[in-house]
């Protein structure tokens, strides 16, 4: 898109409230967009832009910014002019093929973001870029409903902690560490935000921070990389308000215990690349409503769960990449484990074919069949 046009567009609607250039083919914002006086929502979503112009700072009543998947690395000091800007959106994401380390990328800010008081949504910053101050500044957004921090490092965890004891309002948390081996140092928070209902950690862990299990509101729990050697479900299987629990590289563990009475609204539950895991023990009692569960690669793992008979509510079962024997004993026709699953309403098999990319099975397809037989 031609720099003149864009330039044209600005002169032509100068009370424009709302810039949308997602997927649009620019890698150029002018200065001129300084003059955007009412501009509310600035979106560079999936555009090749990577600098902001200084002119930003002009725009008094702008209240989203997002540059999520753009070329943008880090946001000008010229926004905390922007005293009524509501939502920064600035994530992009980063695949290491070699370690299978996915994270998400966000942005350089610079010390003073604290003065942005009116912001409810600051998803991502870079933590490796910044000291301690920028992490004092987080503080002082009491205002936050969602916080995101990419490329955490362990001595920052502290700074980070006193951080998010201010955010009262804090909904959803996302915190991904600068590496798969680097710890996530989360212990420090003794008054955690009373609403917070979505957490999404990836990176190592030493254990699950005590204070989740205070949580009243947890709806969502994610863990990437954590690399647990206790099993965490004991800390966890009290919250009342549970949903989605998601363990994904999580636990290095033989055994997973699921006690009676835990879970009580978990509906979806995950299990993946749990590769030490052998067995998973269900009490009658445990995930009443449990509807949707994911598992595997478990190459340990030699036979279905026989408490996997008891959840009542299970609906969709997928098992990820599981070794020959395994699901053979779970075959229709004879199949050892068969009882253990034959209620269950779908059950899928899914085999990687290229990358993220998977080939899916029904228990009972000829196709699955002819593979397992060759």
């Amino acid at each position: 898109m031609p720099r003149s046009f864009i330039v044209k567009l600005f002169k032509r609607f100068s009370l424009l409230k709302v810039l949308d250039f997602e997927d649009g083919r620019i890698d150029y914002l002018p200065d001129e967009v300084g003059d955007l006086f009412h501009l509310k929502n600035l979106s560079l979503r999936r555009t090749k832009v990577s600098i902001l112009p200084k002119s930003v700072g002009r725009l008094h009543n702008l209240q989203t910014l997002n540059v999520v998947e753009s070329g943008v690395r880090e946001l000008p000091i010229e926004i905390f002019k922007l005293y009524k800007l509501r939502h920064i959106l600035a994530h992009s994401h980063d695949f290491e093929i070699k370690s299978s380390f996915y994270s998400v990328r966000g942005v350089k800010v610079h010390e003073g973001v604290g003065c942005l008081n009116e912001l409810q949504t600051l998803a991502s910053i870079e933590a490796n870029h910044h000291g301690v101050g920028v992490f004092e500044d987080l503080g002082k957004l009491i205002k936050l409903r969602m916080l995101g921090i990419s490329n955490m490092t362990a001595e920052r965890g502290r700074a980070l902690c006193d951080s998010i004891q201010n955010m009262v309002h804090l909904n959803i948390l996302l915190v991904g560490s600068i590496s798969e081996d680097e710890i996530i140092d989360l212990q420090s928070i003794s008054t955690p935000p009373p609403f917070l209902a979505h957490i999404y950690l990836r990176g190592r862990l030493e254990r699950v921070p005590n204070w989740i299990s205070e949580l009243q509101n947890l709806v969502t729990l994610v863990l990437f990389f954590s690399s647990l050697e206790e099993d965490p479900l004991s800390s966890v299987q009290a919250l009342p308000n549970l949903i989605t629990l998601s363990l994904n590289h999580a636990y290095d563990g033989e055994q997973l215990h699921f006690e009676e009475g835990g879970f009580k609204k978990l509906k979806k539950l995950t299990l993946r690349e749990l590769k030490g895991l052998k067995m998973v023990d269900i009490d009658n009692g445990s995930l009443p409503v449990l509807e949707e569960l994911a598992i595997g690669p478990c190459p340990q793992m030699e036979e279905v769960p026989s408490g996997f008979l008891q959840l009542k509510s299970l609906k969709i079962l997928d098992f990820y990449e599981m070794h020959r024997e395994f699901v053979l004993r779970m075959q229709p026709d004879g199949g050892e484990d068969y009882w253990k699953v034959k209620k269950v309403t779908t059950i899928r098999l899914r085999y990687r074919i290229k990358g993220e990319k998977y080939q899916i099975y029904k228990l009972n397809d000829s196709d699955l069949s002819e593979r397992l037989q060759g």
